[in-house]
């Protein structure tokens, strides 16, 4: 009997390290890509552009918003385990969605930056997919749409679409960040084609992690592989960032100091910008919307949405991000780096 016991705990010690160095070194995501789901789409060469069409455009009105916990499953977690308390007092998901979608639907955007999303299923909750198309990572059943972006479809025809993941393997699906068992985190891109202009550009989404241990390498990684794609094609970037427009990492994926910047946030663009004390300025937010490329940029307008919800309750611990961008032929003489 001792030996069958012996058996039995060195058996569940296996398990429990296999267990361990599978979630470890997450082995399950290589299963995942090497069994069919396969590893992330590459992002576009730069030669692919080599003879850029015309930058002229008509303005594209652009949203960004992390919605807290979009998600009916996390709703269900927390109604069964918690009282349906989901922290912070924030009213459920299932309460929320209809003002959520009534303030996106306001502003009709071209393109939409969704964070803390799950399923398609509660992205349509706030989203008509009769009028935008949806760009979000599939794992078979799997839905991950933390940051899920759209386009409207009747304006925009898609090239080409991916993921970046934010970890030390950007090309290895649903990767567990920088350090051991973070959050999942990804940039999420999509090349469109303006259907009455040819104007090429990529719309870019994402959310950093909130820990620096994860979002200092993904700022550097971000740089590295998104911003190095503005010489060649002109770039709208959304997203939560975690990052203060004032902070070393914010420089570090927007450009430095002295050197014309990669991307630029949309406020610094802005014609007339926002006044009043009242106002949000990027220096106190995390989600921002940037942009950049060969082109010239504008920003006809930019604002963030700090209004509740009907009841005068909070509708997310984010406020949406708005802003209104164009593009057009650069003067060659103006823009030379000094």
């Amino acid at each position: 009997m001792l030996r069958w016991f012996k058996r039995i705990a060195i058996a569940l010690v296996v398990l429990l390290f296999g267990v361990f160095a599978l979630l470890r070194f997450q082995g399950l995501q290589y299963i995942a890509a090497y069994s069919g789901s396969g590893f992330a789409r590459n992002l576009p060469e730069m030669s692919r552009f080599a003879t850029q069409q015309s930058c002229t455009t008509k303005p594209i009105k652009v949203l960004s918003y992390n919605v807290r916990y979009g998600s009916t499953m996390i709703e269900a977690l927390a109604t069964r385990f918690r009282d349906g308390d989901t922290g912070d007092g924030f009213l459920p998901w299932s309460v929320r969605l209809p003002e959520i979608g009534e303030r996106i639907a306001s502003y009709e955007p071209d393109l939409l930056g969704l964070q803390e999303m799950e399923t398609d299923h509660d992205i349509k909750a706030i989203v008509s997919l009769e009028h935008y198309s949806l760009v979000s990572y599939h794992l078979g059943g799997l839905q991950y749409g933390d940051s899920a972006l759209l386009y409207k479809t009747a304006r925009f025809e898609q090239l080409d679409s991916g993921q970046l993941w934010l970890g030390p393997n950007p090309e290895l699906p649903m990767s567990l960040g920088f350090s051991p068992l973070a959050m999942i985190r990804y940039s999420n891109w999509v090349l469109l084609r303006d259907k009455s202009t040819g104007f090429t550009f990529m719309f870019v989404n994402t959310h950093f992690d909130n820990a620096s241990k994860n979002k200092d390498p993904s700022a550097a990684l971000f740089r590295e592989r998104i911003t190095r794609l503005v010489a060649a094609v002109p770039i709208i970037v959304s997203g939560d960032f975690n990052t203060k427009a004032n902070t070393e990492r914010y420089y570090r994926f927007t450009g430095s100091n002295g050197h014309p910047p990669l991307l630029e946030n949309t406020y610094d663009l802005t014609i007339n910008k926002p006044m009043g004390d009242t106002t949000p300025h990027p220096d106190k937010l995390i989600d921002h919307i940037l942009a950049g490329g060969p082109c010239k940029v504008g920003v006809d307008q930019w604002l963030v949405d700090t209004r509740p919800l009907n009841n005068g309750q909070s509708m997310s611990d984010h406020n949406p991000v708005f802003a209104t961008v164009n593009f057009s032929a650069k003067h060659e003489t103006s823009d030379v780096a000094p």
